[in-house]
């Protein structure tokens, strides 16, 4: 079993970005002005967190209340920054939760890269301690009805993180020491769904990583397992639903939280997809999906599924994982005269890590 889990953690496909040499026009879609806002630039109230600090930078955290119902604690957007202690402008990562679930993931890259890039980015990390989906609430609605009405404001906490993103870039882009031209984004799970809607709908985001993420949201939602899957179960039993009944249900209700309707508003160049090609709960269509609509960028495929690659991030897994995300970022975020990275892991011809 030890064997197979550290297998799990380091065999994997490294796929490059190769853009076509006769290009195609792309049509752009839809403007829908789903994530348009209205709000100001939030003036976010800073609070000390003394037990927090890194060498190369003062960290602190920021909040302010968000202009949408993002389902957070007292509706508040609440972030940790790690403003670099060195002077000029550094280019700025933005770290997504996984909302109400796992807070490793974000955790390892924005304490991690700030070590790593040795005060040369400054990091925004999210934080996420609401749900967007309450899981096991849904799971219990006994009522059609309100079991719609839960569903709709699910998606709108979706739409309202989304749009404390962007508000967090423009408060960003306020900061005399924040590059806007350099500004990344990466998401775990869902939050790599947010993250894509984000960068499908704000040109600032340069470069973004989608780690086992996808688009086809309603896929899903019917072909999820873990707690997913217990909420299918349970909603298809009260309101005798077929698979295929709750596929359409969540095409339609979450068809604005689609990142493949953002095709031809991403940058491919800018953009590292993480997957894992025996995914359990994000089917392949929707991997696929994104893929295509992101322009075919950077990928890096684990042959095994939706929790395994979490382990490479962890020294059991010599984490490889958290190497990769790092030397993507140095090469996207950081100038060649501030990098101090020794390079990846060495590649196969097959692609596996050795």
């Amino acid at each position: 079993m030890l064997v197979a889990l550290l297998s799990a953690c380091t065999t994997h496909e490294h796929q490059p970005y190769q853009p076509s040499a006769s290009p195609t026009a792309v049509k752009v879609s839809l403007e829908t002005g789903y994530y348009e806002y209205q709000a100001d630039t939030p003036q976010p109230e800073t609070y000390a967190l003394p037990f927090q600090q890194l060498p190369g930078y003062h960290v602190s955290g920021l909040r302010f209340p968000s202009s949408e119902l993002n389902g957070q604690p007292d509706n508040m957007v609440d972030a940790r920054y790690y403003r670099s202690a060195d002077s000029g402008k550094k280019p700025l990562l933005i770290v997504l939760p996984i909302w109400a679930t796992h807070t490793f993931p974000a955790t390892v890259v924005s304490n991690g890269y700030a070590v790593h890039s040795k005060g040369q980015a400054n990091i925004l990390w999210m934080q996420g301690d609401g749900a967007l989906f309450d899981w096991f609430h849904i799971a219990d609605i006994q009522d059609e009805a309100e079991f719609r009405r839960e569903v709709d404001a699910a998606a709108g906490r979706f739409r309202a993180v989304a749009i404390d993103v962007r508000r967090l870039i423009d408060w960003a882009a306020s900061r005399p020491e924040i590059d806007t031209n350099r500004i990344g984004i990466i998401g775990f799970s869902m939050s790599a769904l947010v993250g894509a809607n984000v960068a499908g709908n704000d040109s600032r985001v340069s470069t973004a990583v989608y780690v086992l993420g996808g688009a086809r949201p309603g896929d899903m939602m019917a072909e999820c397992n873990l707690v997913v899957e217990y909420m299918r179960e349970s909603v298809q039993d009260t309101l005798g639903w077929d698979q295929e009944q709750y596929r359409a249900f969540f095409s339609e209700a979450l068809a604005a939280g689609d990142p493949a309707r953002w095709r031809g508003r991403y940058r491919p160049e800018g953009t590292l997809i993480i997957e894992s090609s025996r995914d359990d709960c994000i089917p392949a269509a929707s991997r696929a999906a994104l893929f295509t609509a992101t322009g075919k960028p950077e990928r890096i495929v684990y042959p095994y599924n939706h929790w395994q690659p979490f382990l490479s991030m962890t020294p059991v897994g010599r984490n490889v994982l958290t190497r990769d995300i790092f030397e993507f970022l140095d090469r996207k975020l950081l100038s060649p005269d501030t990098l101090d990275y020794r390079g990846p892991h060495q590649v196969t011809s097959s692609g596996n890590a050795r």
